[in-house]
This record gives C-alpha cells, sequence and structure tokens, in this order.
C-alpha cells in the first residue's frame, strides 16, 4: 500500500484518471489517496508520498519535479452564455465569482494589463474551503473561477471549462513536486509512483487555454 497526499482538485482531475494506468503497470501496487488541501505532516499521518507545490524542505525528505503549476480563471460554457465575457479585470465586479474560503491568498487574481501588474480582490459570490469544492461549483456553471492549470487543462479539453481573460491572467506558475521521504524514496513501490506520475504530469503539462482563448479582447 502506498499513502498519496494531494489536494481535492489535482486528486480529481490528475490523480484519479493516472490510477488504471498505474494499474495496468503494476496489478498488486495499492494506493490510499489522502485527499485534502491542508498539506500534510508525512511522518505523523503516514504519507509515502505528498504532491503539492515546491517550498523549503528538512534534510529528511526529498521533493521529485512533476512540472509546473499555476492558476488561471475558468467558467462553464453555461456561465458565459448567461451572463456574458468579461472583456477586462474590472469587468468582473460584474460577475458571480468563486472563491476559496480557506486560503484568502488565492483569492487576489493576478493579471498583467499594458504591461504592467494588476491584482483584483475576487468578492466571492459563492465560496468553498477546497480546491475540489471551488472546482465542483464552476463545472455547475455557478460563476469564474481561479483554478490550478493542472486541474482546469482535462476539463477545458472536454468543453466543460473555458478560460476566462486568458490574455491578461498572470498565471503565476510554480514547481509541483513529488515528496517522499529520503529513507523511501528508493522502495520499489514508491519508485513505481513516482516514475508513473512524472510521466503522467509530463504529459498533462499542455499550455493553458484553448488556441482561442476566452476574454481579454
Amino acid at each position: 500500500m502506498v499513502r498519496v497526499a494531494a489536494s481535492s482538485a489535482i486528486a480529481q482531475t490528475q490523480l484519479l484518471p493516472s490510477l488504471p494506468t498505474l494499474h495496468q503497470r503494476h496489478p498488486l501496487l495499492q494506493v490510499d489517496l489522502v485527499v485534502g488541501d491542508a498539506l500534510a505532516d508525512l511522518a505523523r499521518e503516514g504519507i509515502d508520498i505528498a504532491i503539492r507545490t515546491a517550498q523549503p524542505l528538512p534534510d529528511t525528505l526529498v521533493a521529485r519535479p512533476l512540472g509546473l503549476l499555476g492558476r488561471a480563471l475558468y467558467a462553464a460554457p453555461a456561465y458565459l452564455a448567461q451572463a456574458g465575457v468579461p472583456g477586462s479585470p474590472d469587468a468582473l465586479q460584474q460577475h458571480r465569482l468563486i472563491t476559496n474560503s480557506a486560503v484568502p491568498a488565492l483569492n487576489h487574481w493576478p493579471f498583467t494589463v499594458d504591461g504592467q501588474p494588476v491584482q483584483r480582490l475576487a468578492e466571492g459570490f459563492w465560496r468553498a474551503n477546497d480546491t475540489g469544492g471551488v472546482l465542483a461549483m464552476a463545472l455547475q456553471g455557478l460563476g469564474i473561477a481561479r483554478l490550478a492549470t493542472l486541474a482546469a487543462q482535462p476539463l477545458v479539453q472536454q468543453g466543460r471549462l473555458v478560460p476566462v481573460l486568458a490574455e491578461l491572467v498572470d498565471l503565476q506558475p510554480v514547481p509541483i513536486v513529488a515528496i517522499t521521504a529520503s529513507s523511501r524514496q528508493r522502495l520499489p513501490k514508491i519508485r513505481a509512483c513516482l516514475d508513473h506520475w512524472a510521466q503522467w504530469f509530463q504529459q498533462a503539462a499542455t499550455p493553458p487555454g484553448p488556441p482561442a482563448p476566452v476574454g481579454g479582447g
């Protein structure tokens, strides 16, 4: 058994779809997903692998790079058809916004306008206390949300989400890594998972947004 911790949005959109392929490669390998946005304490919670954004680590932990995680704005096609498409960051005031009540920093939405950084504080008409809840609200057509590109991009490709203000949003990409105890990283079951997800996330790292972005024009 390998215990893997990840945010709810990344678990739903990346880890869960990756499990059938992992099972085909390693039929006897079992995975216990620990889903939540709080940072897991690997030793205390018995976590083998934690997938999260990079941060300073003690010597007892090691991080394997998986890719980059940016954040952009998305909405369901049905919402944009009903409410219209915002053409500027200021126009967001006329829209229903979906925000994260547990991590207020994620509600400061960054843009680049005329070459200058601009930030808008999103006032949530709808709120959820984890990334999976924010994602689910966006999929229900409730409003515009700021989502991790790795989580949103598969849904864009399926036509379930549309990027908003894609030409103006500052993605602020940060590394996403798989963290494990340095004493356990060479265990066959741990290495099998790390190798699998390194390949999976590399394949998932497509440019955020479709060729014809919505908004910002």
